[in-house]
């Protein structure tokens, strides 16, 4: 090979190494200015709802923010490796200051953020250490599918005894909390409750509501049942949030501990 050609391949590789990294200052530059347009509040974690939920206080008077943190999904609180989520996340930001980075809002209304505290990126933590799945949409395989994958390698978490099912998966396969496997009546009602639309009674077969609720209870209540539904984002008036706040396990709608109900969104006096 003649000293041109050589010196015509080393300018090449110098041009190409050149424009990666003018690429890459372009890149980080975008994402710093993404970061600093993006609202930030400092506060404290008050209570933590599950793997990827939880109430935090602004430094103001302010009511708690209800927050689901952007880009993870832990298992639900009914699946395996739940509670075990939830404890590790309370772990992690206990009596901490913690810095949320809003990020939108998901489609039941909860604000989206990325949670830091201690210099930690929580969000990344919880899937690295096998307490979460990167979240995943049609088109995408979320923002921490690397940390998911080496949390599954290294056996970490939820991921130490193998087969662990993704809660999407869970919620197709069960419905949200352990409905039985081909109840095609609540299944259908789950969707129309997704799709906004309102669920008849009689999409709930009797034996079921009889199942549900006391017979003392009032015949109004004959029309709610305990589905899964845990937040006041999830509820459409006052009388049915009371409703799931007595009958049903693990709702997250009286912060206050004061015994009504979603006091902001349909109880408030």
């Amino acid at each position: 090979m003649s000293d041109k050609t050589k010196e015509r391949m080393a300018m090449r590789s110098r041009g190409r190494a050149a424009a990666m990294l003018a690429a890459a200052v372009l890149a980080t530059a975008a994402l710093g200015t993404s970061r600093a347009q993006a609202e930030t509040v400092q506060g404290r974690v008050v209570r933590v709802i599950d793997g990827d939920s939880v109430l935090l206080k602004a430094a103001d008077d302010k009511p708690p923010i209800e927050i689901r943190l952007h880009g993870i999904d832990a298992p639900e609180g009914c699946q395996a490796g739940g509670p075990e989520a939830r404890e590790a996340l309370q772990e992690m930001l206990r009596g901490k200051p913690v810095s949320a980075s809003m990020r939108g809002r998901d489609h039941y209304g909860r604000t989206l953020a990325t949670l830091e505290a201690d210099g930690v990126v929580v969000n990344l933590r919880m899937v690295a250490e096998g307490h979460a799945w990167s979240l995943r949409t049609k088109w995408d395989r979320g923002p921490y599918v690397a940390q998911e994958r080496m949390a599954q390698s290294l056996k970490r978490g939820l991921h130490a005894a193998g087969g662990a099912i993704a809660p999407a998966e869970f919620r197709r396969r069960n419905g949200p909390c352990g409905k039985p496997e081909g109840d095609a009546a609540a299944a259908a009602a789950d969707a129309a409750r997704d799709a906004g639309a309102p669920v008849a009674a009689a999409a709930v077969p009797a034996a079921k509501a009889a199942t549900a609720a006391p017979a003392a209870t009032a015949p109004a209540a004959s029309a709610y049942r305990c589905d899964g539904r845990t937040r006041c984002s999830q509820m459409r008036s006052c009388e049915e949030a009371t409703w799931f706040l007595r009958h049903c396990p693990g709702v997250q709608i009286d912060g206050n501990g004061d015994g009504v109900p979603c006091e902001r969104q349909w109880c408030g006096r």
